[in-house]
């Protein structure tokens, strides 16, 4: 019964102080509820996977550009090609059908073994791990293959500088120079990439949690877009859209502390 312009400031006001709004269909239940009992899924395995995928793309990438032109540079680029060219969601598809339903290696659906013993203790972070596989298997092997292919572009690059043909003109032997001259450097211009596939992790969490039926912000996120229950889907994405904010400030940070010709030249 108020005008729309009271209704906004009303909106923003509940903003400063933390509420980020109630469910239409279920009022006992807010943006806030919902965040703090589903947020901890996701960030689970959109950061493992992210650093997985990040750790093994990078010194693939370096393994390319340093054997250039092998057979093997051949067949892990023939990898890199087919794994980017498998869209998530087909992926995610192909192997919850696999591992789970044919061969029964993993679970279906959930978090964790419901008689496991909520806590930090062994039994529950195995069970977590167990069934949180599949998710950042299909997260991994779909990420490494992007960060492969950028390191080796940088790679490359870095290979013909003049501080590396120094480095092999005082006969320095060459995994020393792929390993502290090379990668090092080449390393530098994926690290505000971070972000940006944070965010993407991030955002593509609704279609992958719903796969394989992972109770994580993002399925919850695609549940309320089912029901249409607007404002839970405007509190949900507002804190989504706060969080890859603040993942590009880190990564923009990170960038000028590990790289000390930023703190030079700034």
């Amino acid at each position: 019964d108020e005008p729309v312009y009271l209704k906004l400031i009303s909106y923003i006001k509940n903003l400063f102080q933390g509420n980020l709004g109630v469910s239409i269909i279920n009022p006992s239940i807010n943006v806030n509820y919902v965040i703090k009992r589903f947020l901890p899924w996701t960030l689970f395995i959109s950061t493992v996977s992210l650093f997985i995928s990040f750790f093994l793309g990078t010194l693939i990438g370096a393994f390319m550009a340093w054997r250039r032109g092998k057979k093997t540079e051949v067949i892990v680029t023939s990898y890199i090609v087919a794994s980017s060219a498998i869209p998530d969601y087909i992926l995610g598809l192909l192997v919850l059908y696999f591992f789970a339903y044919r061969l029964g290696w993993f679970p279906q659906m959930g978090a964790y073994s419901i008689s496991s013993n909520i806590g930090f203790n062994l039994d529950f972070i195995l069970s977590v791990l167990y069934h949180a596989a599949l998710p950042i298997f299909t997260y991994v092997f779909i990420q490494t293959a992007g960060w492969a292919l950028m390191m080796k572009g940088s790679a490359i690059a870095v290979m013909g500088e003049d501080y590396i043909q120094a480095a092999r003109a005082r006969g320095v032997p060459e995994k020393i120079i792929v390993s502290k001259y090379m990668r090092k450097n080449a390393i530098l211009p994926l690290v505000t990439s971070l972000a940006l596939s944070f965010a993407a992790l991030f955002g593509g969490s609704p279609l992958m949690e719903s796969i394989f039926n992972y109770p994580g912000l993002g399925q919850a996120y695609g549940g309320y877009i089912g029901q249409r229950d607007y404002f839970m889907i405007i509190g949900i994405l507002f804190f989504t859209s706060f969080i890859i904010i603040i993942a590009n400030i880190i990564a923009d940070s990170l960038y000028s502390i590990i790289d000390p010709r930023i703190r030079r030249d700034s």
